[in-house]
């Protein structure tokens, strides 16, 4: 599907503002599906290096966030929260409510963005994670009242076609970020750690990070496809007076599980600090 033309003018089917490594991801997750092509997509960046790296993939750089809001159907803002407010109140001077804004910034609810672009702004919120550049992300959505079926599935088969897409309320977009949003973060820094220890035991990094990241995807694969709740995999591996058995009361004596509620609450508390 080539841009559409309207009124005289080129309007693109999909336009980002910000480039920076999660709009990297969204956009090589949605070529990679084919879900666009290069041509259908622009992007504004200010900054030079990232402008280059998308205008090599073929999309259409635009001057600014004005001229990308006028001569597009769907938005995605991929800036920072920090940066958010002001690039709305850019697109007040031409954003029109027949356009469709879809966010990705952590904390800025609908009603924020609604204060800034008006009452009748279609708003869908997205919680994303950077495997989307392997095809295997996990997104959150959520979509105001005003944003029709074929817009909605439009915005979500763009994020479907580079893993699974889980529609939750707009009330949830900061809780989910514990869950699925920066938790690859969580994960790399676990593995790290689990991998030093290997090393310092003798045992090579890259072969303790092959055998401990198939262990993830193993692990992981039993617990979408075995049916067995957690507490029942946990069973399956913990033998009486067994290693594992041992593993799991050195974590409970450390209050594992308050540790992981206190890095979920501190990532919630931060997104709703953002979102102020």
């Amino acid at each position: 599907m080539q841009p559409v033309k309207k009124v005289g003018i080129v309007m693109f089917r999909f336009s980002m503002i910000g480039a920076g490594n999660m709009a990297g991801a969204i956009l090589e997750g949605i070529l990679k599906a084919g879900k666009l092509s290069p041509e259908e997509i622009g992007f504004f960046d200010v900054a030079q290096e990232r402008k280059d790296i998308f205008a090599a993939k073929g999309l259409h750089a635009f001057s600014d966030a004005v001229e990308l809001c006028r001569e597009s159907q769907t938005i995605l803002l991929a800036v920072k929260p920090q940066i958010l407010p002001g690039v709305l109140e850019e697109l007040t001077a031409v954003y029109t409510p027949d356009k469709l804004v879809v966010s990705i910034a952590a904390g800025i609810s609908e009603a924020y963005i609604k204060s800034v672009l008006g009452p009748q702004a279609k708003i869908i919120l997205v919680m994303p994670n950077t495997p989307l550049l392997l095809g295997c992300g996990a997104t959150a959505v959520s979509r105001c009242e005003s944003v029709s079926e074929l817009e909605f599935s439009f915005v979500r088969g763009l994020f479907e076609g580079a893993g699974i897409v889980c529609e939750i309320p707009s009330t949830k977009m900061n809780e989910i970020i514990a869950v699925s949003g920066s938790t690859p973060a969580y994960i790399y820094l676990m593995t790290k750690y689990f991998c030093e220890y290997a090393e310092r035991h003798g045992i090579p990094m890259e072969t303790a990070n092959r055998l401990f990241c198939q262990t993830l995807i193993g692990s992981a694969r039993m617990m979408t496809e075995s049916g067995m709740s957690h507490q029942q995999l946990i069973n399956m591996v913990t033998s009486p007076k067994g290693t594992t058995l041992m593993g799991l009361e050195a974590l409970e004596q450390d209050h594992f599980e308050a540790v992981i509620s206190h890095c979920c609450d501190a990532t919630v508390k931060r997104a709703y600090e953002l979102g102020k």
